[in-house]
């Protein structure tokens, strides 16, 4: 009867014939097969998921989600975020015996330490016909890596620990026995069906080894125990050991795979199954990710089957969906069909060290260091604008940042000379037009507060920040309450802006005016520091500041700045935790967070490299799929949070490692369109 379930051993003449029987007489047989030696129904490996049942349960090789714990546990060394699976299924649809044959799935799995120490996983698997025979497996699996100087691309070992349990149900049939003739005697107990149970322990082994950054070959051993799963002590059934061997090839969205099982057959002979399957997601920066999958198989007794799957993925949900259909050997079935939701919970710690990169590269907004649009806007233009008008923009940038406005004013008003319809251009020349006609230049604005302040509100009011301008202009005119110009430039932005000026104050308390004009100062000629990289003198600047204020977040945030410029991380990690502490707004709170992780992370990478005998520099290897993959998702998930310039960080990282990924390249197209829309 193990071919009810398996359609690979069915021989067609008798699976048509045994839908024609009766319920009971189905029972009868099924219970009949469960009891005899090399004729076992039980633990059939129907399949768990519906990502991989897609492929044809061709995973050996794959391994890597959460359904590792069931096909392969060598997998769970390859996973580094926590994941929540389900699957529901419904078997050889429409049976003409009316078979309701069902199968659920539920695991889980945790890295720990990141999947530096391997991961835990378990795992429910439940099988049922129609209440009257139930089967369940408990799984307890543990993966990790192995020897990883010496396989540099990975090895991974893992196992499976399981507990085996099924059971026969109370039916009609089981009070009216067959007698030798086959006539049915009422009232008299059939003994082969009466209700009964049985467990057993077993264990499953996996073995996967990255050849190449992009070829993994995978072993797995199911039932080594081999345990005797017959209901009653005399008899003897032994659950046949399976091995399956697969090759699998990857790119980033492309995973083709192959596997060869060794299946034992009902006659105790080992049938050969071979599948081929092909997976491929088409990732979207604003809609999620779309996969779609197929696998065709083909072994011993006339053995063949095709099956397919979609997928949809958005933010960290998964659904999948397969369909397969055995040809030839079952006829008149709707196919088994399959659903399936996943979840994934924390940072793809994968890709730590370049989300890390990708994080810190943004640093200097912690400081709010104001940057005038049209400077980025220089940067998208090089990429297709004639040189001449590169040369402008370039010279514009230089005269701003050295606070010559009329001039930045002229070279600004020759680019857009170049291409009259740039709006972004336009709109720069506008606003410094209007600086340029009340503050031609500022002479002094690296010793003088007051006219430190002033370049950082133009700075400011160039890039679009009104509320940090308005602020930083009200603090230079009550340092200079007589300078008309001063005055002047404040009351354009508060008309263009609607915005009023407050009485300027520190961000941190102060006792007195006095000190909340020198902490203010020092605020301002920090903020020029940092925007010319003189990192010792904003640690001097911060240092004064929090000696006055010593929880004045700005200044605590630009130390970190510094420190991490000047490669001290475990300084920047402190003042980044102090600037947490201090903060009090949650949103800024939780972004502070994210850079205080990554920083652990980036001292903790460090440290390990210290530890390590220092080798000859070796040629770099092609990036794993599954990182760049990886890497795409934590940009994906930085977008999400509006975390722009991060997320244009890892986009560009991913570039850098693969530059011709047109996901990536859509996708930070996409996020730079954003960041240059204006304010």
């Amino acid at each position: 009867m193990r071919g009810s379930r398996r359609h690979r051993h069915d021989p067609g003449g008798e699976v048509s014939a045994m839908k024609n029987l009766k319920i009971s007489l189905l029972l009868t047989a099924f219970a009949a097969a469960c009891y005899t030696p090399g004729a076992r129904a039980a633990y059939d490996d129907v399949g768990v998921g519906a990502r991989v049942t897609g492929m044809g349960n061709a995973f050996t090789a794959v391994a890597d989600d959460v359904y590792s714990v069931y096909y392969n546990p060598a997998g769970l060394g390859t996973l580094d975020r926590t994941q929540l699976a389900t699957t529901y299924s419904r078997l050889y649809m429409g049976l003409s015996d009316n078979s309701n044959l069902q199968n659920s799935f539920m695991a889980f799995t945790t890295p720990l330490r990141g999947g530096r120490q391997g991961s835990l996983g378990m795992a429910w698997n439940h099988f049922a016909l129609a209440g009257l025979y139930r089967e369940t497996s408990l799984y307890g699996s543990y993966g990790r890596r192995l020897f990883a100087e010496r396989f540099p691309n990975g090895l991974y070992a893992g196992l499976s620990l399981k507990y085996l349990s099924r059971s026969i149900g109370k039916s009609e049939a089981a009070d009216n026995a067959f007698n030798d003739t086959g006539a049915a005697q009422q009232g008299v107990q059939d003994p082969v069906l009466q209700s009964g149970s049985k467990s057993n322990m077993d264990v499953d082994l996996g073995l996967v080894y990255r050849a190449a950054p992009r070829l993994t070959v995978g072993l797995s051993a199911q039932h080594l125990f081999e345990p005797n799963i017959a209901f009653s002590a005399s008899d003897s059934d032994k659950l046949g050991r399976n091995v399956k061997l697969g090759g699998a090839y990857q790119t980033p969205w492309t995973t083709f795979s192959g596997e060869l099982g060794f299946i034992k057959a009902p006659d105790a002979s080992t049938d050969k199954v071979f599948t081929l399957a092909a997976e491929k997601w088409l990732p979207t920066l604003l809609y999620g990710s779309f996969g779609v999958r197929g696998a065709f198989g083909l072994g011993d007794r006339d053995y063949r089957s095709v099956s397919m799957g979609l997928s949809y993925r958005v933010n960290r949900m998964q659904v999948d969906y397969s369909f397969a259909m055995p040809l030839g050997t079952i006829s008149n079935t709707y196919g088994t069909h399959r659903m399936g939701l996943s979840f994934l919970f924390g940072r793809p710690r994968g890709a730590e060290p370049r989300l890390s990169e990708a994080i810190l590269e943004n640093m200097r907004d912690l400081a709010s260091v104001g940057t005038p649009e049209f400077r980025a806007q220089a940067e998208e233009i090089a990429l297709y604008k004639r040189t001449a008008q590169q040369e402008f923009l370039r010279q514009a940038r230089v005269d701003t940042g050295e606070a010559r406005f009329a001039e930045a004013m002229e070279k600004l008003s020759q680019a857009l000379g170049m291409n009259p319809k740039d709006l972004s251009i336009q709109a720069s020349l506008e606003r410094m037009t209007k600086v340029a006609e009340i503050m031609p230049k500022l002479d002094n604005f690296r010793a003088d507060a007051a006219q430190a302040a002033v370049y950082e509100g133009v700075m400011d009011y160039l890039a679009g920040r009104s509320k940090d301008s308005v602020r930083k202009l009200a603090y230079a005119q009550s340092i200079q309450p007589a300078d008309e110009a001063i005055e002047n430039l404040l009351r354009l932005v508060e008309a263009e802006t609607g915005l009023q000026r407050e009485l300027p104050t520190a961000a941190g308390p102060a006792p007195t005016l006095g000190v909340e004009k020198e902490v203010g100062a020092a605020l301002a000629l920090m903020e020029v520091s940092l925007r010319e990289a003189d990192y010792a003198r904003v640690l001097q600047l911060a240092d004064k500041v929090l000696a006055l204020a010593p929880e004045n977040v700005l200044a605590l945030k630009r130390k970190a700045t510094a420190h991490y410029a000047l490669k001290q991380y475990p300084e920047a990690l402190r003042a980044l935790r102090a600037a947490h502490k201090a903060e009090p707004e949650g949103t800024e709170r939780a972004r502070l967070k994210s850079y205080i992780d990554a920083m652990a992370s980036l001292i903790e990478r460090k440290t390990e490299e210290g530890r390590k005998p220092v080798a000859a520099p070796e040629k770099p290897s092609k990036p794993l799929p599954v990182d760049i993959q990886r890497m795409y998702e934590a940009g994906v998930d930085l977008y999400a949070q509006g975390r722009l310039s991060e997320s244009a960080n890892m986009f560009q990282s991913i570039l850098r490692l693969d530059p011709k990924n047109k996901s990536a390249q859509a996708a930070l197209r996409r996020v730079q369109a954003e960041v240059l829309q204006p304010r």
